[in-house]
């Protein structure tokens, strides 16, 4: 799938999912079980927005631009985090953690599918004493 098609399929999913959680908050803060689920639907809109910005990011920047932990990892984790809290307190800590999950298989993801470019070791030797 090429960028502008997964930037676009990432945004109309964020929406969906924003409005999803907005629409029926008051039946996700009903019961136990219904807050972990809103908070599960909060880490997809994670999922969702982060996909949109990298894609975006890249489009903008050029191929190769990488996704940083503290500008858009946060800006996104703390926007569902936002979202969560519009359906109950419980609902943010379910998101953090679900969210947490998907970013290290996402990152384990990426890993696999562009590989890590490291560095060769360097040889080290010593020289002999006379």
């Amino acid at each position: 799938v090429s960028t502008n098609v997964s930037l676009l399929l990432s945004g109309v999913l964020a929406i969906t999912t924003l409005a999803v959680t907005q629409t029926f908050k008051v039946q996700l803060a009903e019961s136990k079980g219904m807050t972990i689920l809103g908070g599960g639907v909060a880490s997809l809109f994670f999922m969702f927005l982060l996909t949109a910005i990298g894609n975006l990011e890249d489009i903008l920047m050029g191929k190769g631009f990488e996704l940083q932990l503290i500008p858009e990892v946060a800006f996104s984790l703390v926007l569902s985090m936002v979202v969560a809290g519009s359906i109950h307190r419980v609902s943010i800590t379910c998101c953090v953690i679900f969210s947490l999950v998907i970013l290290y298989f996402m990152n384990s993801i990426s890993q696999k599918t562009y590989g890590v470019s490291e560095a060769a070791p360097v040889k080290v030797e010593k020289k002999k004493r006379r």
